[in-house]
C-alpha cells in the first residue's frame, strides 16, 4: 500500500474545523472552571494548593503525556517490535512512582514552596537556582517545540494544512487560557485531554485491529517490520535496540521528572495527603495510551505497511487514516489535538511559575501577587517565542528534540535525589559543579556518539557520565568540600 498517495485525507477546512471545535470546548471548559484563580499568586500558579486525589492523578499523568507517548510508542513497535517498545515504555512507567515519595518529601520540607529552582535558592545559593533555572527553561522549551511539532505535523499529514500557521495556531490557543486561569486552567483540560485521549483509543484501537484482520496480525507483527523485534532480551537485535535506543531512553525517562518544573508545580498544588497517590495514579493512568498506540505500531508491521522514512513518528495517524472511515479519522485528530495543547498549556504554566516566582525575584521586583502574576503572564510569551523557534528550525524531528532534552532532564536527577534524600549528601558545591560537570562532558559525549561517528557505544557512555556522574561528582565534591573545610 502505498501510503503517500492517500494523504492529505481531508481538505484544510476540516483541520480549521477541527482547531475551532477543540478551542471553543477549552475555552468553554476553563471559562466555567478556573475562574477565580487568577486574583492571587497562589491561585495563579499552584492552584491554591487545594488539588485532590483524582484530579492530581489526572493531572500528573496528562502532563508526563507528551508527544512521545502519542507518537514514538508507534512509531518504536512498528520499526523494532515488542522489544522498542517495551523500553520505550518501562522507564515512562517507572518514573513517576520513584519520584512519588521524593515529592512528597520535597512538600514536607517546603509546603508552601512554588519551584525546585526556589527551594534551591533557599537551601544552597543564587547560582544553583540560576542553573537550575536554565535547565528548566530549557527543557520547558524542548517540550513545548516537540508538542507544537506533533501537533502541526500531524494536521499537516491529514488536512495539507501549512505546517507554520497550524503550529502558531496552537500554540495560540494554549495561550489563551492559560494566560487566564493559570495552572487551574492547564489542570482542567488535563482532565478532559486524559477523557478524550484514553477513552478515544479503546474505542479507535480495537476497530481498527478488527478492520485490520484481527489480532492475529497484531501477534504476526510484534517484531517489527523487520521481523526481528519480538523478543525484549537474548538476540543480537534485542541488543543493538537496547544499546542504540533502549538503555538511553529508559535512563532519560527515569530521571525526567526531577527536570521539569511541571512536575514539582503539582507537588506544591496538590494537597499534601494525596501527593504520592497522585502520583503513582499518573503512572498507571499514562502508562495506558503507549501501550494502545504501540498496537497501532505492531498493526501496521502485521499489514507490511510501507511507512516512509519521513512519516515514521506519525506511524499512528497513518494507520489509523487508512483503515478506518474518514470521521474516525477526524476523531483521533481531535483526541491528538486535546493531548498535545494540554501540554502546551502544563509547560506554559511552568514556565510562568518559574518566572513569577524566581526569576522576578532575581530582577528585584517588588513582592506583590499582581507583579508576579504579570511577570508570570511575561515567561508564557517568552515560551511561546522559544518554543515556536525550535519547532520551526529546518529539518527539526520528534526524535532529534527527544534525545537532546532526555539527557538534559536526567542529568539533575541523582543529585537533587540525594539531596532530597538526606540534606547532608550534597552541599552547595556538589549540586552546582556536579550537575554542570556532568552535563557539559556527558553531553559532549553523546552527541559526538550519536551525530558525528562515534557510534552507539559512545553515545551509551556519554548517557552514563550524564546521569550516573552527575551524583557521583555532588557526593565526591561534597566529600573534598567538607574536608577542605575541616
Amino acid at each position: 500500500m502505498d501510503l503517500k498517495t492517500m494523504f492529505p485525507l481531508f481538505a484544510p477546512d476540516t483541520g480549521i474545523m477541527v482547531l475551532a471545535v477543540y478551542a471553543a470546548i477549552v475555552f468553554g471548559l476553563t471559562w466555567i472552571f478556573a475562574r477565580g484563580y487568577s486574583d492571587s499568586k497562589e491561585g495563579f500558579f499552584v492552584a491554591k494548593r487545594e488539588l485532590n486525589g483524582i484530579q492530581g492523578a489526572m493531572s500528573t499523568g496528562a502532563a508526563w503525556m507528551w508527544a512521545p507517548g502519542m507518537f514514538i510508542a508507534a512509531q518504536q513497535a512498528y520499526v523494532n517490535g515488542l522489544v522498542g517498545l517495551f523500553w520505550f515504555c518501562i522507564g515512562n512507567f517507572l518514573s513517576l512512582i520513584l519520584f512519588a515519595w521524593f515529592a512528597k518529601r520535597l512538600r514536607d520540607k517546603k509546603p508552601d514552596g512554588f519551584t525546585i529552582s526556589g527551594y534551591l535558592r533557599e537551601k544552597f545559593s543564587k547560582r544553583v537556582q540560576a542553573l537550575f533555572i536554565i535547565e528548566l527553561s530549557l527543557l520547558a522549551m524542548c517540550s513545548f517545540a516537540i508538542n507544537v511539532l506533533a501537533g502541526s505535523k500531524s494536521v499537516e499529514v491529514l488536512t495539507g494544512m501549512n505546517y507554520t500557521i497550524v503550529s502558531f495556531i496552537l500554540a495560540a490557543i494554549a495561550l489563551t487560557y492559560a494566560l487566564r486561569g493559570g495552572l487551574k486552567a492547564s489542570v482542567i483540560t488535563e482532565m478532559f485531554k486524559l477523557s478524550v485521549l484514553v477513552g478515544g483509543l479503546f474505542f479507535l484501537v480495537p476497530w481498527a485491529v478488527d478492520t485490520g484482520g484481527g489480532w492475529s496480525v497484531v501477534n504476526s507483527g510484534l517484531g517489527g517490520i523487520g521481523g526481528n523485534g519480538a523478543s525484549i532480551f537474548g538476540t543480537e537485535f534485542a541488543l543493538g535496540v537496547f544499546m542504540g535506543f533502549g538503555f538511553m531512553t529508559a535512563l532519560g525517562h527515569l530521571g525526567a521528572p526531577w527536570g521539569d518544573n511541571a512536575f514539582y508545580q503539582r507537588a506544591f498544588s496538590i494537597r499534601k495527603s494525596k501527593v504520592i497517590i497522585s502520583f503513582v495514579g499518573g503512572a498507571f493512568i499514562f502508562i495506558i495510551t503507549p501501550l494502545l498506540t504501540g498496537i497501532l505500531g505492531f498493526l501496521a508491521a502485521g499489514m507490511h505497511y510501507e511507512v516512509p522514512k519521513e512519516l515514521l513518528g506519525y506511524t499512528n495517524i497513518l494507520t489509523v487514516g487508512s483503515l478506518l472511515p474518514a470521521w474516525a479519522a477526524i476523531m483521533y485528530l481531535f483526541m491528538l489535538f486535546a493531548g498535545l495543547v494540554s501540554v502546551l498549556d502544563s509547560q506554559l504554566s511552568s514556565m510562568s511559575n518559574i518566572w513569577g516566582h524566581d526569576v522576578k525575584d532575581m530582577v528585584k521586583l517588588k513582592h506583590d501577587d499582581e507583579v508576579s502574576i504579570k511577570f508570570g503572564r511575561l515567561g508564557m510569551l517568552f515560551l511561546i517565542m522559544a518554543g515556536l523557534a525550535i519547532a520551526n528550525y529546518p529539518g527539526m524531528t520528534l526524535q532529534t528534540i527527544f534525545l537532546f532534552f532526555g539527557i538534559l532532564r536526567a542529568t539533575v536527577w541523582f543529585p537533587l535525589m540525594f539531596s532530597l534524600w538526606n540534606d547532608k549528601l550534597v552541599n552547595e558545591a556538589g549540586m552546582f559543579w556536579g550537575v554542570l560537570i556532568a552535563y557539559v562532558v556527558g553531553f559532549s559525549t553523546y552527541v559526538y556518539g550519536q551525530n558525528f561517528g562515534g557510534g552507539p557505544n559512545i553515545a551509551v557512555l556519554g548517557t552514563c557520565l550524564a546521569v550516573f556522574g552527575s551524583g557521583a561528582l555532588a557526593l565526591a565534591i561534597t566529600k573534598l568540600d567538607k574536608g577542605n573545610d575541616a
